[in-house]
């Protein structure tokens, strides 16, 4: 994929996580709202919140063409060897500051095919 490609998913891919990072920091502000008058409602909504977001994120990235990578639990690996990035989502770095995300383009520079027989 050229550079020109990569740059244009990039941005797409960029707003579609924008947008989905700020309605889950609405949707948190929700919660601590409803927190101060009913807890356990608040935990429930909290909890179905936080599972409607990771969904629909998974949903996102996986049609962009993604696949999900494990890392370790402070973070998660998306990549598409197709458009050539690979996207750290909710980690926080080696000097301890915190990103909701982080996108990284690559080049496979070489491959090696496994003969089976």
């Amino acid at each position: 994929m050229e550079s020109g490609e990569a740059d244009t998913i990039a941005q797409e891919i960029m707003a579609a996580l924008d947008d989905l990072f700020r309605k889950e920091r609405v949707a948190r502000l929700q919660v601590s709202a409803l927190e101060e008058r009913q807890y356990a409602l608040a935990a429930t909504f909290g909890m179905v919140r936080d599972m409607e977001a990771d969904s629909t994120i998974e949903e996102a990235l996986v049609g962009f063409g993604f696949e999900y990578y494990t890392v370790d639990d402070d973070a998660e690996l998306w990549i598409s060897d197709e458009h050539g990035l690979m996207i750290f989502l909710s980690f926080t770095a080696p000097d301890r500051r915190y990103y909701s995300y982080r996108i990284v383009a690559f080049d496979i520079i070489g491959e090696e095919e496994e003969e089976s027989g």
